[in-house]
Parts: C-alpha cells; structure tokens; sequence
C-alpha cells in the first residue's frame, strides 16, 4: 500500500537541515521529492565526514537528485518547466535569492497557478533582520530558549545541543505543505506558504517555555513546567525524574518507604509544598538523597513501579540497546554502496492504512539528472547539449 503522500511530487531546492528534513518527511510518506543541488552540492556535503554521512544522510535519504548551477542562463527554464507538472516547490534562500535566480513565487505560479510554493527564511522576508545570516544557535538565543536552560541547580544559560530551531521549523513547513495540499483539493487553489525559523522556533518553544509570560497576573508565582525537570547523581550513573503532580508526589514517598511522608500533610501534596518554600526544599533534598543512594536501575525501577516519571541518563551510544527502543524497532540498519552501513531512525508514525517507510537510498549529486530530465521531456540530445554548457552535472 502506497504512503499517505504518494503521488504528490515535490520540487526541492533547498539546503543544509531545516528544507530538507521537511521534504524527506514527505517522502518517507511516498511524496516523490526530487533535490535540487548545485554542481558541488548540498554545502552539508562540502564540510566534514561526520556531516556528509550523518547530517546529510538522515536528511536526505529517499529523494532523486537532480545536479544543476542556478548561476547560469537558462537553468530557471529546467526548474520552471519542471514547476510546471510539480505539486510543490520548495526553496530556502535569503529572501529575494530565488526572484533574482528567476524561481521565485511569482515565476512558478505563471506556470503553475496550482503549486504550492513554501519558503523557509531565517528571519523572514523583511525587517531589521531579513538580509542577517541564520543558523540554529542564534535563533536559540533570539526566541529565548538558550536563557531558558536556566535552573537552580545550574544557574547560567546554556545551548540545546541539537538543531532544535532548524528542526521545528522543519515539522512546521511539512505540516504546513500538507495543510495547503489538503486546502488545494477543496478548491483553494494554490498558495504561498512564508516560514521563518524565528517565527516557526518561537512558536515551538513559547507553549511551555513562556507560559510564564503568557499571562502577567501578578500574584502568579508559579514555575514553568520544565523549571520542574531534575536530574541527580545515583551511585552508578544520573536518573532524570519529574513531580507535577499529587500521584508522582505520594508515589515517589512510596518508592522511599516514607509511610511518615505519606501521613504527613505538609508534604504530600503539592499544593501543600507550595505554601512551604523551605519545607518543600527539604523535602525535594530527602527525595534527591535517597535516590543518590541507589543505582541507577533501582531508582528508575521504584519509582517507575509508584507512577514517577523517571529515566537513565543514556549516553548516545547507548540510545539504540534500550530496551524499548530495541522494541519500538524505528532505528534501521542499512547498508549504503559507496559509504557502507548507516543507522537510521525511520518515521515515527504508524498509519495503519498508508504506512510510511525509510527508503533505503541516498543520491549522489545529480545521479538521476538523464531520468528525471527525460520525465519532464527532454530527449537524449538536449541532455547532452545541457551538460556541454555547464548547466547540469
């Protein structure tokens, strides 16, 4: 059974995480995405190793690749005449790059009023910011995330170490091509979709991370959510462990066998912790003391045993043998040609009808550049007089 997106085909020219992520969601969902690269290629591939078969390999996989310089004269008429049969164009320069290329918005919907045409920008496409370089860790300090690590164990701010910007505003434009693809089949027609990291990161970021300020009621002295996270030493690694609520409360006492605790009204309810700042400081260093006290597979088994959230720290190397990862079975293991075995996380939805699957295949520069121009009409002739002019590899 095909995927939920097959038959939609994409026309992907974007580059580095953020564009490409989006589309390879669509086409592990059966969308037909065919990556535009420059002659040198998508500039993850230019830098080191670990980028050009990590970074590049777990955004890019399943899509055909299609090498051609967008400096040159004439190369807008390949992309437009392939705009012409595509359900999407997809595109991620600083704004004004694809007008100036002849791909803009306004170009492809002179052949294709039908096409969804998404642009990712940094900043968007104006303002004080427009025309600045982006990349994930300055929209992570703008949109106050990195401020946010903030916590009264360590009181400094830090970096998320994961591409956490360029990643939401993946998810975000992915949805978004849906929804205008969905919008199109009840007459809506085609459309442009602008995406911002700014925007789309501080959307992800705000639900949680400023619900503090979503509302300035004075007499609020409540905490975010994610105030609440904690970690602590164990005798032989660290455990992660979060209290929202009366049953992780009364059930982490019941993990210690503290019967006094549970009987005493001052510490088994939450609510009743709040009106007690020093009491409930002592009872958080009771909890942290006797679960120090432990290994790190006895913490996580009482407390998961009483209702707690908690969890191992993993190391990333350990990630893959967890138990319930080895269960869930969405990391797979496959082995490239040229580059050899790759492990992968597959998609993480189950749709039960339309099943999306990790298309084991990552393309070369411009590897299906004869195939694909023959599909959008060109002849054996024309090819080779586009490769004798330098437009395609």
């Amino acid at each position: 059974m095909p995927g939920p997106m097959s038959g939609v085909r994409i026309l992907d020219v974007t580059q580095v995480v953020a564009g490409p992520l989006a589309s390879q969601l669509l086409a592990e969902q059966g969308a037909d995405v065919i990556k535009v690269e420059p002659p040198r290629g998508d500039m993850v591939r230019l830098t080191n190793p670990t980028h050009r078969y990590g970074l590049y390999a777990n955004n890019n996989r399943g899509k055909r690749c299609l090498g051609i310089d967008l400096t040159m004269e004439g190369s807008a008429a390949i992309l437009l005449r392939m705009a012409e049969s595509c359900d999407v164009v997809f595109e991620n320069f600083r704004p004004g790059v694809a007008e100036r290329l002849g791909i803009g918005y306004d170009a492809v919907r002179a052949v294709n009023p039908d096409a969804i045409y998404c642009s990712i920008s940094g900043f968007g496409d104006s303002g004080p910011y427009a025309e600045r370089p982006a990349l994930d860790p300055v929209i992570q300090a703008l949109t106050g995330m990195v401020a946010g690590q903030r916590s009264i164990d360590l009181p400094f701010p830090d970096l998320i170490r994961t591409l956490v910007a360029d990643k939401s505003t993946a998810y975000t434009a992915a949805q978004a091509i849906t929804a205008a693809l969905f919008a199109r089949e009840r007459g809506a027609g085609g459309q442009h979709l602008k995406i911002a990291m700014l925007d789309a990161t501080l959307a992800f970021f705000w639900p949680d991370g400023m619900s503090d300020l979503t509302h300035a009621d004075p007499a609020a002295t409540g905490r975010r959510a994610p105030d609440l996270y904690k970690l602590i030493n164990t005798t032989d690694g660290q455990v992660v462990y979060f209290i929202g609520n009366d049953v992780h409360l009364t059930g982490a006492w019941k993990a210690l066998g503290r019967d006094d605790l549970l009987a005493d009204d001052r510490s088994n309810t939450v609510a009743a912790l709040r009106t007690d700042v020093e009491h409930a400081i002592a009872m958080a260093q009771v909890l942290e003391d006797a679960l120090g006290a432990m290994s790190t597979a006895e913490a996580v088994e009482k407390m998961a045993a009483n209702s707690v959230p908690c969890g191992p720290v993993l190391e990333r190397e350990q990630v893959a043998a967890d138990p319930q990862v080895v269960h869930n079975a969405k990391l797979v293991r496959w082995d490239h040609p040229e580059i050899g075995g790759l492990t992968q996380a597959g998609p993480a939805v189950d749709f039960s009808a339309t099943p999306a699957e990790l298309v084991q295949q990552l393309a070369t520069v411009g590897e299906h550049n004869d195939e694909l121009l023959a599909e959008f009409g060109y002849d054996g002739e024309a090819i080779a007089d586009l490769r004798s002019r330098g437009l395609i590899t």
